[in-house]
């Protein structure tokens, strides 16, 4: 009679949803009103082993505390059962579900296995004031990237807009809508949405003619609102199939025609999703990878008229180079406009000399043959031009007529547009080049120019001496080159040997529970010292095919730290792609440019987002 009461006691216990207490003590803290929470154990009688016994529970308990979480937030959210139709609202239902997936990330848990009695147990658990917090930190993250997106727009850097609008309108749909935040004095929802549409309604894509310096090659011109795109990023399609994500740079875009194919038109898709770029960012990878693409019909550019057919006749080509040359003045005349022609910038005299040079340099790298111009380069010139073919498949896509710039017997020669690619790379990058001579006439430096808007917040600072602002301009596409390059020695000279850095990564973190390996990702900050930044840095290249800074918002201010006048903080949006990790983040350089010809970086700080109490890091901050 009393083994009988034993077993319907356990059996009531199964049943009503009680626990046994052979789990550890210290769980039963977890176990109460404030957490959602789900336990789960088992007999193990199928003679597996004790981990995969917690691992099957572990699963349980998971699916459990989802169910929890996800009628937490239909509880706390206005409910929309039926549309207008009388049919159930799928895509809410999906929100739900969707939000209660990627809060499952924020889920702890706890194994044991009991070998005496071969029982199992697996615990998940969330406290209800950190899901509370959770919701919060996701609407500041919102809210960040409409900022980040807002002022992007402002500068016209369209690739990032459209990126961080699309990641704020889904990151927004995992917050419960009583928690949902407001920018600017609307829903985020409607402010992401609505720019998304914006943006994409005022872009135009017109074919101006093949590159007379690669025959695969087609140029388009890229505007919003008929003003040229700073950057944007786009596919082709041909009709066979779509291309790689291409990229656009202050109004210039490419098409890449087919061998021995003749099209009259091309469908444009402009990129807003960057599925691809959310590695760093485990929520925002989640998110993407639990919804489908949200359609906007914006995006896709159907039917632009183009022909691929190579100018045969010598009326031809010489009409082709002159629409492009035309297009090329343009851009040129914006850049000027921009700023420099207010700067103390002398012209140059015996250009002819600097235009038959970077053309030798061009005619070189078109062909392939790069040795032809070495006699144009200094040593250390050289030493970087040769990077920079290493950096990628480089192309030129057009010279037009070069825009020579005198700085203090320094001649300039900027933003002649190469695109570069990467083995199996699905993505492309345009950059404008930019060739800098020494005093003896020869080539002593090549790096990726600025994009125009981030020129022009240097360049429109009307207190500060030219002097100043061109070495800014010179240090910022330095330090851009200098890490695509993977550049080292070069990276090493421009931080101050008492330097103050402060790095981030993403970090995979591995716990051991019960036989069970949990991993989570989490961002990882270290205060080093030069050289363990730069030794850190070095075995860090190794392992990469390419690197690629883009920068957004930036933000330079002159400031002062005792006597010295000759300080400058740079706060700037920076996305990081590699061949083998990205991420995005926002950066800030103080930047001593006493010495004009050798600026160094005394404080050097990386932060995923604004913290919620001061925003980025500055000077204020350190």
């Amino acid at each position: 009679m009393r083994r009988f009461l034993a077993v319907a006691a356990l059996a009531a216990l199964f049943s009503f949803g009680g626990y046994a207490q052979n789990y550890p003590e210290e769980w039963e803290e977890f176990l109460t009103a404030e957490y959602y929470h789900a336990l789960k154990f088992e007999v193990n009688k199928a003679g597996g082993s004790g981990a995969e016994c917690v691992e099957a529970l572990l699963a349980a308990a998971r699916k459990d505390i989802a169910s929890q979480i996800m009628v937490n937030i239909v509880a706390i959210t206005e409910l929309r059962d039926h549309d207008v139709n009388g049919q159930a609202d799928t895509e809410y239902s999906s929100s739900i579900s969707f939000s209660s997936d990627v809060t499952l990330r924020y889920v702890e848990t706890r194994t044991y296995y009991d070998k005496r009695k071969k029982t199992g147990y697996a615990l998940a658990f969330l406290a209800k004031d950190d899901l509370r917090d959770i919701y919060k930190d996701r609407a500041n993250k919102v809210t960040s990237m409409l900022k980040v997106a807002e002022n992007a727009e402002e500068e016209r850097k369209f690739d990032v807009a459209l990126k961080y609008n699309y990641w704020a309108l889904l990151l927004n749909s995992t917050i419960p809508p009583a928690d949902q935040p407001e920018y600017a004095g609307e829903p985020a929802q409607l402010r992401s949405r609505s720019a998304i549409e914006r943006i994409l309604d005022g872009l135009s894509f017109k074919y101006t003619g093949r590159s007379p310096e690669d025959n695969l090659l087609g140029l388009l011109d890229i505007t919003y609102d008929d003003e040229p795109v700073t950057t944007l990023d786009y596919t082709i399609n041909d009709g066979l199939g779509e291309s790689a994500v291409l990229q656009a740079r202050d109004g210039v875009g490419v098409i890449e025609f087919r061998a021995n194919m003749d099209i009259r038109s091309v469908d444009v898709r402009v990129e807003y999703e960057y599925r691809d770029e959310a590695s760093s960012d485990p929520e925002m990878k989640l998110a993407l990878n639990k919804y489908q693409r949200i359609r906007f019909s914006d995006a896709y550019k159907t039917g632009v008229p183009v022909s691929s057919a190579i100018p045969k006749t010598k009326r031809q080509q010489k009409k082709a180079q002159a629409a492009i040359d035309a297009s090329a003045a343009s851009g040129l005349a914006r850049e000027v406009n921009s700023g420099f022609a207010h700067t103390r910038f002398s012209s140059v005299r015996d250009s002819a000399y600097y235009v038959r040079t970077i053309n030798r340099v061009l005619d070189g790298l078109t062909a392939k043959d790069y040795e032809s111009c070495v006699d144009l380069f200094s040593k250390e010139g050289f030493d970087v031009y040769t990077r920079l073919l290493n950096y990628g498949n480089a192309r030129v896509i057009k010279r037009g007529p070069v825009k020579l710039l005198n700085f203090d017997g320094n001649v300039y020669c900027r933003s002649i547009p190469m695109m570069f690619s990467f083995g199996n790379n699905y993505k492309s990058f345009m950059e404008n080049v930019v060739f800098s001579f020494d005093s003896d006439g020869l080539i002593n430096d090549v790096t990726f120019g600025l994009e125009s808007e981030s020129l022009q917040d240097i360049l429109s600072k009307t207190k500060w001496e030219d002097d100043a602002k061109m070495v800014l301009i010179n240090f910022l596409e330095g330090y851009k080159t200098a890490f695509a390059l993977m550049n080292i020695d070069q990276i090493s000279s421009i931080f101050s040997e008492d330097a103050l850095i402060i790095t981030g990564k993403r970090v995979v973190k591995t716990v051991v529970e019960g036989g069970i390996r949990l991993q989570g990702e989490a961002f990882e900050y270290n205060r080093q010292t030069k050289a363990q930044y730069i030794r850190n840095l070095e075995r860090s290249f190794r392992s990469k095919e390419y690197i690629n800074l883009k920068f957004s918002n930036v933000s330079v201010l002159k400031t002062t730290r005792g006597t010295n006048t000759n300080l400058y903080g740079i706060q700037v949006k920076q996305d990081y792609f590699s061949s083998n990790y990205g991420d995005s983040g926002y950066l800030y350089l103080l930047v001593d440019i006493s010495d004009q010809t050798r600026p160094l970086i005394h404080v050097r700080t990386w932060q995923p987002e604004p913290d919620p109490d001061f925003g980025i890091y500055g000077i204020n901050n350190l």
